[in-house]
């Protein structure tokens, strides 16, 4: 078991957006979350390694309790990648120094080192050629890679999507989904908030359904796809189905 969250609650105000929400994720293995906009997903992700601390619940990577006051949580993130909805790159360096700025001052390594990994990341997502362009440089779908390259140069045992592909031109999207296919087939432990349902089906090993903060409703895609058991699951699958025509 890599990742274990058991009962996380998280409240904003009088608003309670996660309400007991509990799951593992295996070694290896793709979790792919969807649900109503609002529903405390992305929420979920960033109490997962403490960019939002969580009111209560505990959140386990492997042995070692995230939620810890004890934790050395900069050490924890260094093991878990983060791939935002918005990028997040600095837009005042390359592409290379995006990739290789947090294996110099988090990992450690030589500046040499540090551009051999980069650089063999970037060559990963098919931008090897982009390695001295700046952000603006770029389309979205290129700095969404770049952002990819930058959370597999750290190696890290677990990577966390929060909705990668919703800023992006409908054009664009099929880029970032590839490479996001090959690192579920090459391995790599994924948990993904999206919307892209064909992307869901084709990757996951299980689908989470939430809403209004806690989980509806998970499984297999099969299972979740063609035959739901939740009324919700039902009618949120109907309505993004006539949303985006069945194929994301």
């Amino acid at each position: 078991m890599l990742l274990r969250v058991e009962d996380l609650h998280k409240r904003y105000g009088k608003e309670e957006v996660l309400r007991g929400v509990s799951f593992s994720l295996e070694k290896g293995e793709t979790k792919v979350i969807i649900g109503p906009s609002g529903t405390g997903k992305s929420t979920l992700l960033r109490c997962i390694n403490r960019l939002t601390e969580p009111d209560r619940g505990r959140v386990f990577l492997e042995d070692v309790e995230i939620t810890s006051p004890r934790v050395n949580i900069n050490k924890i993130r260094a093991q878990i990648g983060f791939v935002f909805q918005d990028f997040n790159l600095f837009t005042h360096l390359t592409a290379l120094d995006n990739v290789r700025l947090g294996l110099m001052r988090v990992k450690g390594l030589s500046k040499k080192e540090a551009t051999e990994r980069a650089m063999r990341e970037l060559a990963r997502v098919g931008l090897a050629d982009k390695a001295k362009a700046y952000p603006a440089e770029l389309s979205g779908g290129q700095q969404q890679r770049v952002s990819i390259a930058r959370a597999l140069a750290m190696d890290p045992k677990l990577i966390l999507f929060d909705e990668p592909t919703s800023a992006l031109d409908p054009e664009l999207i099929g880029e970032v989904l590839s490479v996001m296919v090959e690192l579920a087939q090459s391995g790599m432990t994924m948990l993904v908030v999206t919307h892209e349902m064909g992307f869901a089906r084709s990757v996951a090993d299980e689908i989470i359904f939430m809403e209004k903060g806690v989980i509806v409703e998970q499984g297999p895609p099969e299972q979740l796809f063609k035959s739901p058991k939740h009324p919700r699951t039902v009618e949120f699958l109907r309505r993004i189905t006539e949303l985006y025509g069945g194929e994301k």
